[in-house]
Parts: structure tokens; sequence; C-alpha cells
């Protein structure tokens, strides 16, 4: 989706923020549903969810297909299930296979978002990357079941376009 929105001909016919994730005045995470169109003679549509990541002066933006938006709910729906199954570790991450790099999943080409539940001395937060990038984004007490939500909440919002 990500080449398709960056496409010259391509504007957005609709959008809605479906939520957001922020961790004081520097860190936040906006998940916006759109639908984007082309204008070339096809006439193509694309649905999903744009994420705007913003730390400091690093910014990530992430565009996930309705595939795509789906694919990280479960995995989120995984790294939920198997923190509930096992204790904790404070000092670990837990992510999910969807995301891990040493699966030759066909999607690992793409730029997609990626997370993980990290304990620390703090608790536990969810951190959020793009595929690819180095830069993470922390938000701490944050859960993956309520990123699930609200991504749900922004296929939900495309239904209706």
């Amino acid at each position: 989706m990500e080449a398709f929105a960056h496409g010259s001909a391509v504007h957005t016919v609709w959008s809605s923020e479906a939520g957001r994730l922020s961790e004081g005045d520097d860190t936040r995470a906006v998940f916006t549903a759109l639908v984007l169109e082309d204008d070339g003679p096809l006439a193509r549509k694309m649905r999903g969810v744009k994420v705007d990541l913003s730390t400091g002066g690093d910014h990530d933006e992430i565009y996930l297909d309705e595939d795509a938006t789906a694919r990280t709910r479960s995995a989120l729906d995984e790294i939920a299930e198997a923190v509930a199954r096992m204790n904790p570790n404070p000092n670990r991450c837990m992510g999910a296979r969807e995301f891990g790099p040493k699966y030759d999943w066909p999607w690992n080409k793409y730029h997609e978002l990626d997370a993980m539940l990290c304990g620390g001395p703090k608790g536990s937060a969810l951190v959020l990357y793009g595929r690819g990038r180095a830069i993470l984004f922390r938000f701490p007490g944050e859960t993956p079941t309520h990123l699930a939500r609200i991504l749900a909440d922004a296929m939900d919002q495309l239904k209706q376009h």
C-alpha cells in the first residue's frame, strides 16, 4: 500500500483517525483509516490504515492494506495470549512470529508495522517500529490488545466507505 500511496496521481478520498497512543509530549502513534484512489485510467482504490509514528526528531510513516492490518491484529493477539500464558520476564521482549525476520514470510519485504511487548524496571511497554527501520517507539503501559482494538475500529470504519 505504501508504494500505491506515494504514487503521483493518488489522493485521499476519505480518512478518519481511528486512535492514537502517546507517551508524554514527545512520542506518538496516530492510526488513520483511509481510502486512497488513483486518478489514472484504471481509477484504482485501496483501503487501509496509515500509521504515523514520531518521537523527538524521528518519524516513520507506515501504510497497512487490509490484509496487513488483519495480520498485524492477529500478531498482537498472539503477543497478548503468550504474555498471559507465561510469567512475564521483566527484562525480555515478546513478539510474534508474523513479525519475525527469521521466517521467510512474503510480507517481510514490505515496510510494515512490527510490535513487541517489553518488560523493564518500570513495567511493560508496547514497542512499535517500522520493519527495516532502527527507530523504536515506546509506549509504557500500553498493551497489544489496546492496539488491536484500534486497528479493528479502523477496519470497521473502512467497511462503511
